[in-house]
C-alpha cells in the first residue's frame, strides 16, 4: 500500500477545527454542526475504547438511518476499530450471521433499534456480542448531535492528538451475497477508504460538484454506497438525510429533493427510473450533479437523461472489493450506449482473457481492477481471496504492459469490452451474480437457502431482465410431500409456494426473496443436471401466457390481481402477499399506480398505496376510492 496523507476520520477532524459551525448533517428539522459531530463521535469513541474496541476489533452499528450513521462510523474509526454497518431491518437470522461471521465485539444501537436486535444477538450464543445502546446523549446530560444549536459536542471536546489509523489497518466491513451459500465480508483498508476519498474529490468535489454544498445521504446503510455518501464530510460538504420511506416512494423523494434543496444525488437507476416514470423530470433537473451507481443503467434510461437540461449524469462503476467506485462515465460526453467510463485517478483497469493477459481493445474479456483502492480480501476467506485477488503474470509474449507484470489486481467477474477511444463497455457477468436494485446477489446463496428450507425437493433459481431494464430473481421448485402444482399450482401447491416465501423472507433479504413458480419436476439436460436455459424459458412462456388472458368483468381485486401478475410475472397472487414482497420496487410501483388510473379510473395516490400494499388492502382501498367518487 502506498502512502495515504490523510485518512477520512482525519480529514473529517480537520474539517470540524477549520470550520467548526458549519452545518455537517440535516437530519429532518435538526441541523449538526461539524464542531457537534466531532464532538458526539469523540464521546462514543471514548465509550468504545472503555469497552475494549481497538485494532482488530469489529464494531457493528444498527441504529435508526439517520445523523447517528455518520457519526457512528467516526466514532469507531477513531477508536481505531473496523465498521460494520447493518440495517436493523434484515432479518434476524441474517443479523445473527453477520455478528458471528465478522466476530464482532461490540454491538451500538439506540433506543428503538436495541429492541429488534434482541432475537438476533441471543442467536449468536456464546459469541454474541456486548451490546451498547447509545442515546446521542452526553455523559453530564447534555445532547449530542442530536438538536440545533447550544454548545453541544463542541470541538473543545475533541482529543488533541487522537490515534491515527494507518493506512494497513482495517476501516469497514461488507458483506455481499456468496455463491456457496454463505455470504462473504469484504475487508477495506483505511488507504484503500482513503484513496476513493481522494479519487471522489478530484472528480466530484473540484469537478462535477465544484461548488456543491447539499449532499442527499441516500444509500442503505448496509451497502458500501453508503461510504461514498460520506466522503463528503471530508470535503465540507452537508449531507442531507434521505429517510428509508422516502427512498422508496418516488412522489415522496420528488417532494424531499424539492423541500431540502439537495444539490448531489447518488441514486440506483432504479431509483431514478421510478422518479421519471412518475413525470418528476423537473425535479432531476434542479440537481446540479446526479451520480448513478449501484447496477447497470437500461438504454432507455440511459437516453432519456442524456436529455436532461442543467443537471449533470455521472454512471460510476465499482465493485465492493475496491472501495465503491473505480470508473466514471460522463452521460454528456458519451454516446447514445450505456458505457462505464474511464478509471477514476488511481484505479487502473484491463481487459483480460482466460490467461489473465490484457486483450486488444474491441475485444470481450473480464473486467480487473488495480491500485491502491482495492480491499484486502474476504474475511476468513483465503481461498476465494486467492481466487479473486490475484497477481498478474509476467509479459511472456502476452499483451500486457510490462509495468503491470506482478501487479495486484482484482477479477471481476464482469465482461467488459474497450472502445478503440478508451472507453469501457459492461457487458454482463461471467458468473451466477446479478444486480438486484443495486444489490449484489449471487444465484448460488439463494440456491442454498431455498434447499435448506422445508419440503423443497429441488430448485433453481435464474435471474430475469424485465422490460423496465430491471433483474428479478424467479425460482422453480419441486415440493415433497404432495402438493405441487403446475406455473406456480393451485390449492396445495400454491398454499406450499407461500409458506415457503414466509420461511425465505426469515433468513433472505427481501431483494433476495425470488418468485416461486411450483412445478411437479424440473426439466434435465443431456448430462442429467437441471437445464437453466430450459427453466428459464418454461417460466418467460408461463409470463407470456399470463399476460395474454386477458380480463373478463373482473372485480377490483381480480383487476389488481392480473396487474401484478402481468408486472411481476408471478402466475398466482394471495390476498395477503404484499406488492414489494414479491418482486414489486419502487418504479414497478409507480407503473402499477398509473395503470390503476389509466384502467380503473382510480387516482390512486403513491401514499396510499405503502401504506398498504398487501393485494387485498390494495385492491379495498381503491374500491373505497370509486365508490367515493361515485358518491362525490
Amino acid at each position: 500500500m502506498g502512502r495515504v496523507d490523510s485518512t477520512w476520520p482525519e480529514l473529517v477532524s480537520s474539517r470540524a477545527r477549520q470550520t467548526p459551525n458549519s452545518i455537517a448533517v440535516v437530519d429532518g428539522d435538526a441541523e449538526i454542526t461539524y464542531a457537534e459531530l466531532s464532538g458526539a463521535a469523540h464521546e462514543l469513541a471514548d465509550r468504545l475504547r472503555a469497552a475494549g474496541v481497538g485494532p482488530g476489533e469489529t464494531v457493528a452499528i444498527a441504529v435508526e438511518y439517520g445523523h447517528r450513521l455518520p457519526v457512528g462510523v467516526l466514532a469507531v474509526l477513531r477508536a481505531r476499530g473496523t465498521v460494520l454497518l447493518i440495517d436493523p431491518a434484515l432479518p434476524s437470522a441474517m443479523i445473527t450471521t453477520r455478528l458471528t461471521e465478522a466476530s464482532v465485539a461490540v454491538l451500538v444501537t439506540d433506543a428503538v433499534t436495541g429492541p429488534r436486535l434482541g432475537e438476533a444477538v441471543a442467536a449468536a450464543g456464546d459469541r454474541r456480542p456486548l451490546v451498547l445502546e447509545w442515546s446521542g446523549r452526553r455523559t453530564d446530560g447534555g445532547e449530542t448531535g442530536s438538536v440545533a444549536g447550544g454548545e453541544t459536542g463542541t470541538s473543545s471536546g475533541e482529543p488533541a492528538d487522537p490515534p491515527r489509523p494507518l493506512p494497513g489497518d482495517p476501516a469497514y466491513l461488507v458483506f455481499t451475497s456468496g455463491s456457496t451459500g454463505r455470504p462473504n465480508a469484504v475487508l477495506v483498508s483505511h488507504g484503500a477508504f482513503a484513496a476513493m476519498v481522494s479519487a471522489h474529490g478530484t472528480v466530484l468535489m473540484e469537478s462535477a460538484a465544484a461548488g456543491c454544498e447539499r449532499f442527499a445521504l441516500n444509500n442503505p446503510a448496509s451497502a458500501d454506497a453508503v461510504y461514498s455518501d460520506l466522503v463528503a464530510l471530508a470535503h465540507g460538504g452537508t449531507l442531507v438525510v434521505a429517510p428509508p420511506p422516502v427512498r422508496r416512494d418516488p412522489e415522496a423523494l420528488a417532494g424531499w429533493i424539492a423541500a431540502t434543496g439537495v444539490e448531489v444525488l447518488d441514486a440506483t437507476p432504479t431509483q431514478i427510473a421510478a422518479l421519471l416514470a412518475d413525470g418528476r423530470e423537473a425535479v432531476l433537473e434542479g440537481l446540479r450533479l446526479l451520480v448513478l451507481g449501484g447496477e447497470a443503467v437500461p438504454p432507455a434510461l440511459w437516453t432519456r437523461l442524456r436529455e436532461l437540461t442543467g443537471t449533470r449524469v455521472l454512471n460510476m462503476y465499482g465493485p465492493t472489493e475496491c472501495t465503491v467506485d473505480v470508473m466514471c462515465a460522463d452521460l454528456s460526453e458519451s454516446g447514445p450506449e450505456p458505457v462505464i467510463g474511464r478509471p477514476l485517478p488511481g484505479s487502473t483497469l484491463r481487459i483480460l482473457g482466460a490467461d489473465l493477459r490484457e486483450v486488444a481493445p474491441g475485444t470481450p474479456g473480464q473486467i480487473a481492477v488495480s491500485g491502491p483502492q482495492l480491499a484486502d480480501g474476504y474475511l476468513n476467506n483465503e481461498r476465494l481471496t486467492a481466487e479473486r485477488f490475484v497477481t498478474l503474470p509476467s509479459d511472456g509474449g502476452g499483451t500486457v504492459a510490462a509495468d503491470a507484470a506482478g501487479e495486484r489486481a482484482y477479477l471481476t467477474g464482469d465482461r467488459g469490452v474497450r472502445e478503440p477511444d478508451g472507453v469501457v463497455r459492461f457487458l454482463g457477468r461471467i458468473d451466477n451474480q446479478v444486480q438486484i436494485g443495486g444489490n449484489r446477489v449471487e444465484l448460488g446463496e439463494v440456491e442454498a437457502a431455498l434447499g435448506s428450507a422445508p419440503r423443497v425437493g429441488q430448485c433453481c433459481v435464474v435471474a430475469l431482465t424485465e422490460d423496465d431494464g430491471t433483474a428479478t430473481l424467479h425460482a422453480a421448485v419441486v415440493l415433497t410431500g404432495g402438493g405441487t402444482g403446475d406455473d406456480g399450482g393451485a390449492g396445495a401447491g400454491a398454499d406450499g409456494a407461500a409458506a415457503l416465501v414466509a420461511a425465505l423472507s426469515a433468513t433472505l433479504a427481501p431483494h433476495m426473496v425470488p418468485r416461486l413458480h411450483v412445478w411437479p419436476s424440473l426439466p434435465r439436460a443431456a448430462t442429467g443436471k437441471t437445464d437453466t436455459t430450459a427453466v428459464r424459458g418454461r417460466i418467460l412462456a408461463s409470463r407470456q401466457d399470463a399476460a395474454g388472458a386477458g380480463p373478463e368483468r373482473e372485480s377490483v381485486e381480480q383487476s389488481v390481481a392480473r396487474f401484478w401478475r402481468e408486472m411481476l410475472g408471478v402466475e398466482t397472487v394471495a390476498p395477503e402477499d404484499d406488492f414489494f414482497a414479491i418482486g414489486g420496487n419502487s418504479l414497478r410501483a409507480v407503473k402499477f399506480v398509473l395503470r390503476v388510473r389509466r384502467e380503473l379510473g382510480v387516482e390512486f395516490p403513491m401514499t396510499r398505496f405503502f401504506a398498504g400494499s398487501t393485494l387485498g388492502g390494495c385492491a379495498r382501498a381503491i374500491d373505497a376510492m370509486r365508490k367515493e367518487t361515485a358518491d362525490a
